[in-house]
């Protein structure tokens, strides 16, 4: 495993995948970035954690020097507290931040979006995650890779009960999620992180749709970078 002097940065490392990403970034590259709202303090020693204004995203340099930027960012409609803010934060936040790296040179792109997202969807989710894909395909970056996961398994800091509550209907339904189900089984995020990491260390190019099946199948080859 080598650092090579590489930059990352992760916007959103406050939940779960960035969280989990954070801790397992620290090999590969020599200096990570976290872009946070809040301050964040991390017990790594190249990690360093940075306010970000979200809704000042063009008027920041701070990705000058970046190689790869995580994406990580998202909200559910509660936490958020109306569709106009969830969209801001799901939609205009990660775009917006995305367009500002390619600006910035970053040609290589991991971001987190979901299962079934359809941007012709009626329901709100999907149909935001779907837009936001279709609008990120239009930059050419280098490699652009999307994680679809379904829910997403692993300890949060904060309780969400629906997805609480989702994650025990799926320890049921799982083995019977086969076929074209099969990319809306549960996943740890521990997979779904090793995975990003491997995307875009690897030698991988284009659109990279990552479901369940590509996902767990990129996070056993972390160990081969």
């Amino acid at each position: 495993m080598s650092k090579k002097g590489k930059v990352a940065a992760v916007v959103g490392s406050s939940g779960l995948v960035g969280e989990t990403l954070i801790k397992k970034l620290s090999p590969f590259y020599s200096k990570i970035y976290s872009f946070s709202r809040r301050d964040l303090v991390f017990k790594i020693k190249n990690v360093k954690n940075i306010i970000f204004d979200f809704d000042n995203v063009n008027k920041s340099s701070l990705f000058n020097g970046v190689d790869h930027l995580y994406i990580t960012l998202g909200t559910t409609i509660k936490k958020a507290g109306s569709t106009k803010e969830f969209e801001k934060v799901d939609f205009h936040y990660c775009l917006n931040i995305a367009k500002h790296a390619f600006s910035s040179g970053i040609v290589k792109v991991s971001i987190v979006s979901s299962a079934g997202s359809n941007s012709k969807s009626k329901l709100l989710y999907p149909r935001t995650k779907g837009i936001l894909e279709e609008e990120l395909r239009k930059i050419k970056f280098e490699c652009l890779a999307i994680s679809k996961p379904g829910i997403i398994l692993g300890k949060r800091k904060e309780n969400r009960f629906g997805e609480s509550i989702g994650k025990l209907i799926f320890r049921v339904i799982d083995p019977f999620l086969i076929g074209k189900f099969s990319i809306y089984k549960s996943i740890h995020a521990e997979i779904i992180s090793s995975a990003m990491i491997y995307s875009l260390n690897s030698d991988k190019k284009g659109v990279l749709d990552l479901h369940y099946k590509e996902l767990v199948e990129y996070s056993k080859k972390i160990d081969n970078l």
